[in-house]
């Protein structure tokens, strides 16, 4: 999260008109942009195949994205604000290097606790963008600088298209995870020369301190109550081990939160979240996390269970990822009119009907599941839906804030959602697990599994669409609040 600007380093340059330079370094950050997309968009389509070579049960699927999500919610805010403090550039080099050895570890791992490390690693391409953002505005200004910030964001939304596909045609050649899992790996390692050599650093600089121990306590917590889920199949939900760990959770967040609360310069500002015309909106934003993020590994792994077994469709890498492409073309064009839309309608309508949509195709979903084409309707319904709400949950956070905290605002929205997604992905991994087949050596969820990921998904919905009609606007959108002059999110991961 942004903070106030100290005096700056002697050499530092003014915003200039955009250069050849200039714009040569937003080439390159688009690059790095469009592999981050690749990374982002080829690992879920290739879960099926990781549980299939290191006999995970589908269940246990849901951890390859729900860590990952883990660490992007909770480093994006530190490692913004470590950007701020010491450089921007600085810190995309040394994340860069950690993701692509995360890469490194998933695409060679031979067990599945050592690729879950390496997905660890991963989570910090979460980020970039943010980091990207801060050089961009270091150089440019005013239009040139929105310009350049949605050339970013459409790298990333273009890039997860290409690496869902890409390693889908890719499939028909390489048929292990392995060799599959190269592919985001070297798109990650050509990143590392371009940014080592090619981008400039910011020279704006923050006189901010770190909260390290709240960034300690969150992750700590969050940790606690994630092993306590991924262990209560195991161990039993009334075991002193998870009994110990759901308390331990429960007091380091609450020790967060009282810290959070006490300190002037806090990783999570808790007194913006709870202030009365605010709070609805960030349940919102979990919300919208737990809906959009939390059922991605469930979809892969249904789409992949065999026809054999009376349900699911059998489909191999590519058919998973052509699949894809309903909802993510219908969340682009969703996108893409979101600001018309809110100036039409207004931000709370809009957001009210963007959560009716999640919920209709999440009930087609859990209702209807036999035949290609009811999938492929529900996901155009959940994108459109994600895409509209996308758009339409931040113009609300900046219409109730003050233009000095609007940036903070929508970065506890970009965390709370990304946290939420973790949190669903641990959720699913129970409720999968705990529906399986009853067939020796088959470690996949029944359909009954599925349609409860489903069905919660569209519980969850329907608290999203009362909370959204419940939100006080206080005067009609801006039209500069408007998604369409706001950033998808600070390093926000793609809907699976």
């Amino acid at each position: 999260m942004p903070a106030s600007p100290s005096s700056p380093p002697r050499d530092r340059r003014q915003p200039a008109a955009a250069g050849t330079a200039t714009m040569a370094v937003v080439g390159f950050l688009v690059f790095v942009e469009l592999c981050s997309g690749i990374l982002q968009g080829s690992v879920p389509t290739v879960v099926p195949v990781i549980g299939a070579d290191l006999h995970v049960s589908s269940g246990d699927l849901n951890w390859v994205t729900s860590l990952t999500l883990l660490v992007s919610g909770i480093s994006v805010p530190l490692v913004s604000k470590l950007g701020d403090i010491y450089g921007h550039r600085r810190m995309m080099r040394l994340t860069m290097a950690v993701v692509a050895l995360g890469s490194v570890v998933v695409a060679t791992a031979g067990s599945f606790w050592l690729l879950l490390v390496g997905r660890a690693l991963q989570g910090l391409f979460a980020t970039w963008l943010p980091l990207e953002f801060a050089i961009v505005r270091d150089r440019l200004r005013g239009k040139t600088a929105g310009t350049a910030i949605g050339l970013l964001v459409g790298a990333l939304t273009v890039g997860a298209t290409v690496g869902s596909v890409g390693i889908g045609l890719l499939a028909q050649s390489v048929h292990t995870a392995h060799a599959l899992l190269w592919f985001p790996a070297v798109a990650v390692l050509l990143c590392l020369p371009v940014v080592f050599f090619l981008v400039p650093e910011s020279t704006t600089r923050s006189r901010s301190r770190v909260d390290w121990t709240g960034a300690a306590l969150l992750s700590t917590g969050l940790g606690a109550g994630m092993v306590a889920l991924a262990q209560a199949s195991s161990w039993g939900w009334g075991s002193s081990g998870v009994i110990a760990l759901s308390c331990a959770a429960v007091v380091l967040l609450v020790l967060f939160v009282v810290l959070e609360l006490r300190s002037d310069d806090p990783l999570v500002d808790i007194r913006l979240i709870t202030r009365r015309s605010m709070a609805p909106l960030y349940v919102l934003s979990f919300v919208l996390g737990f809906a959009i993020f939390g059922s991605g590994t469930a979809n892969a792994t249904f789409m992949a269970t065999p026809r054999t077994l009376g349900f699911g469709f059998g489909y191999g890498t590519l058919g998973i990822s052509l699949m894809s492409l309903p909802m993510a073309l219908a969340a682009l064009l969703a996108g893409t009119m979101a600001s018309r839309v809110v100036s039409g309608l207004g931000a709370r309508a809009t957001t009210v009907g963007g959560f009716t949509l999640i919920l209709a195709g999440y009930l087609t979903q859990a209702l209807a599941h036999a035949a290609v084409w009811q999938f492929a309707i529900a996901g155009v319904l959940l994108g459109l839906g994600a895409g509209v709400v996308i758009g339409s949950i931040p113009a609300l956070i900046m219409q109730g804030l003050p233009a000095d905290q609007t940036g903070i605002g929508t970065g506890i929205y970009n965390t709370l959602k990304t946290l939420a997604g973790s949190v669903a992905g641990a959720a699913f991994a129970v409720v999968m697990n705990q529906n399986q087949l009853k067939i020796p050596g088959v470690h996949l969820s029944d359909e009954h599994g599925y349609v409860l990921v489903w069905s919660i998904c569209a519980a969850v919905a329907v608290i999203g669409v009362a909370a959204a009609a419940l939100v006080r606007t206080p005067a009609a959108a801006d039209p500069s609040t408007a998604p369409g002059a706001l950033p998808r999110a600070e390093g926000e991961p793609q809907p699976a």
